[in-house]
């Protein structure tokens, strides 16, 4: 059995990339935030490194990468042909494995030669065609004489967008900063309700124990592959295309919570109970009976469950393209005036995103109050779709606590701060940059409710 909490898994990358927008900020090898101490390397002059250490770590992977660069300028290659370009070098010089620690039973033996690439479903996929022909066309530009045949490319392009993850950021703003191909961690399966949780310290990726896991064994240890605060049609229509697979896992096979990701605003003005829907049939209200669901309230509520997707996507574009938050706040504030017609307010997911986007625009600008308010809205919903201790909830928990603290109420957001303590150190490990964060914040919330108490 492996216990909650405990360490399942931690390894390096078998190759990593830094995001462009990330460049000049991080560390190219170890992705640390350092602009201000960041050496460029004087050849390329386009990756960086915070000190001679990581640029020595990395030359062997760079320097094939840098004459390229050199080449190009002052053209920059886009992120994923840089990512296959240094697998492909790297298994030429005959490395097929990377720094990787298992506590499994019956683990198999891994090198990037078992990843599963998905070569020929990709090639009959029409949906690919596009994407495919992009990669081939730029990774060739990139590595020019020294590129591959176009079904090499395809084999590593195959293993790279079925098993590369997004390296995060938990302590700093933006998150994503770059992806990196895991070899022992991609064995691991799909679950909406995953019973093992994946963090970053740096880019040593670790997979800790959500909760007890009955059989200590990769094939009984799940990780999500998507968002989980997304309608179960979402989740499906993201893991088809990308994963060619049809999910059927514990919280795609619940209805209940399906149709309440998806709930209403009950017609009855008094009323504030969710209303269901089954199939195409929206359900009597369970607290006044209300039944009065007339052809305009069906069709506004496909149409603008369609539009608020449509949105929130927008405005992650927005987000992760570096607009400024005041703006993005202007269309979550318009985006929530139109759901609160007919969605529900608490428990419909698509409401539940807007508001994280608006909390977070809150939390740039400083706004506390409006940030701690919209935090606290979504808080219980969160506790019911995500799995117990998941990051997503204990980090939630940690930014109602800071925000709390922040408008004058230390007490109550003391209660928070201790819970996302006792969730991070868990999901996290004790060692973590994120819980000695949190603990300063405990720390300082109790100091100030001391002065407080002192004073009256």
């Amino acid at each position: 059995m492996a216990r909650q909490g405990s360490m399942l898994m931690s390894a390096l990358p078998f190759s990593h990339v830094l995001y462009d927008s990330e460049r000049g900020k991080r560390c190219d090898e170890c992705f640390s935030l350092r602009s201000d101490e960041l050496k460029r390397c004087v050849a390329c002059k386009f990756a960086s490194y915070c000190d001679k250490k990581c640029q020595q770590k990395a030359w062997i992977d760079h320097k094939k990468e840098c004459q390229h660069l050199k080449l190009m300028t002052p053209a920059v290659p886009i992120e994923r042909a840089r990512l296959l370009s240094r697998i492909i070098y790297k298994i030429r010089r005959g490395v097929l494995e990377a720094k990787e620690w298992n506590q499994f039973e019956n683990y198999p033996e891994r090198t990037i030669h078992h990843v599963i690439s998905h070569r020929e479903l990709i090639k009959n996929d029409p949906a690919m065609k596009r994407k495919v022909a992009t990669i081939l066309y730029e990774t060739r530009r990139f590595m020019a004489n020294d590129s591959p045949s176009d079904d090499d490319i395809l084999e590593i392009y195959g293993k790279v967008i079925m098993n590369a993850f997004v390296i995060c950021d938990e302590l700093n703003q933006p998150m994503y900063v770059g992806c990196g191909m895991y070899i022992g961690p991609c064995i691991m399966d799909h679950s909406c309700y995953p019973n093992a949780i994946i963090t970053f310290s740096g880019i040593t990726l670790n997979v800790r124990a959500g909760t007890d896991i009955a059989v200590n064994d990769h094939k009984h240890t799940f990780i999500s592959y998507v968002d989980l605060l997304a309608p179960r049609e979402e989740r499906r229509a993201q893991l088809q295309p990308d994963y060619y697979f049809h999910c059927e896992c514990t919280q795609c096979s619940n209805d209940d919570i399906d149709r309440m990701m998806l709930s209403t605003k009950c017609p009855n003005a008094e009323c504030d109970a969710p209303i269901i829907r089954i199939g195409d049939d929206f359900q009597p209200c369970t607290a006044c009976t209300c039944s009065n669901f007339s052809a305009i309230y069906e069709s506004s509520v496909d149409e603008i469950t369609r539009w608020s997707a449509a949105i929130y996507k927008q405005l992650q574009e927005w987000e992760q393209n570096g607009k400024e938050p005041q703006a993005i706040l202007v269309e979550c504030v318009k985006c929530l005036q139109r759901q609160a017609d007919v969605l529900h307010l608490k428990w419909n997911v698509h409401v539940l995103r807007i508001k994280d986007l608006a909390a977070m625009c809150h939390f740039r600008m400083e706004a506390w109050t409006e940030a701690a308010r919209l935090v606290l809205d979504t808080l219980e919903a969160k506790r019911k779709y995500f799995p117990p201790d998941h990051p997503n909830l204990s980090l939630q928990l940690f930014s109602a606590g800071k925000a709390l603290m922040l408008t004058g109420k230390a007490k109550e957001g003391l209660c928070y701060l201790e819970e996302a303590l006792a969730m991070i150190s868990t999901t996290h490990g004790s060692d973590h940059p994120l819980v000695a964060q949190v603990k300063l914040l405990v720390a300082e919330t109790e100091d100030l409710i001391k002065k407080s108490e002192s004073k009256s």
